[in-house]
């Protein structure tokens, strides 16, 4: 019965589009206000899949993807395999690519972190994953928040946030820790080849 739950809610999904989120209350918009954020990308702390911080000033300098991921989703394993012809493509010149696990679209991702670890050996994933976070609602990760503000597509004039749709939503970062664009879920991540390739 789960199942055929959570096919119907993923087809409801799919016919009424991104705004369907907004359904559930753990979707409510959020409004941030400049001051709450750091002055730079760099100036924040992500948490490994082992719980050990990582500063993001480790990827200065860098062309950075940034995306929520889950390991049950419908989109895996298409992003899994681009993601990976990317770092392939790109890695040596400059590109990193850092996936944020999250359980926030019908729990499509595992709730123990070895059992993440155990599903990137097992599809040979590249690039890097870090420890589940929350990308909507109340909750949303500082550093997704810093995201969303910095990027036009993803707040307005007040400061509201937008939400992210689904699993696999994707920013891009520059150099120079500026967010470029970001990408739907809808997109695969070989779309965004030319605009990597513009800032490497």
């Amino acid at each position: 019965m789960r199942i055929l739950l959570i096919i119907k809610l993923c087809i409801l999904f799919l016919i009424a589009g991104e705004n369907f989120i907004t359904m559930f209350p753990f979707f409510k918009k959020i409004t941030v206000l400049k001051t709450e954020l750091k002055p730079s990308l760099y100036d924040y702390n992500v948490k490994s899949l082992n719980g050990a911080d990582v500063p993001m000033s480790n990827y200065k300098n860098k062309v950075l993807i940034i995306f929520n991921s889950a390991s049950k989703c419908g989109l895996t394993k298409n992003h899994v395999n681009q993601f990976n012809e990317l770092h392939e493509k790109f890695n040596d010149k400059g590109l990193e690519i850092l996936g944020f696990p999250t359980y926030q679209f019908f729990s499509q991702e595992f709730k123990q972190s070895c059992d993440i670890s155990q599903f990137n050996q097992e599809k040979n994933i590249k690039y890097h994953v870090f420890a589940p976070v929350e990308v909507n609602g109340e909750n949303t990760h500082e550093l997704f928040k810093y995201l969303k503000f910095n990027c036009n597509e993803m707040h307005d004039e007040n400061g509201v946030l937008e939400n992210i749709g689904w699993n696999f939503g994707k920013f891009l970062v520059d150099k120079n820790g500026n967010v470029v664009k970001y990408y739907s879920p809808k997109l695969s991540p070989m779309y965004m080849e030319k605009d990597i390739t513009d800032l490497l």
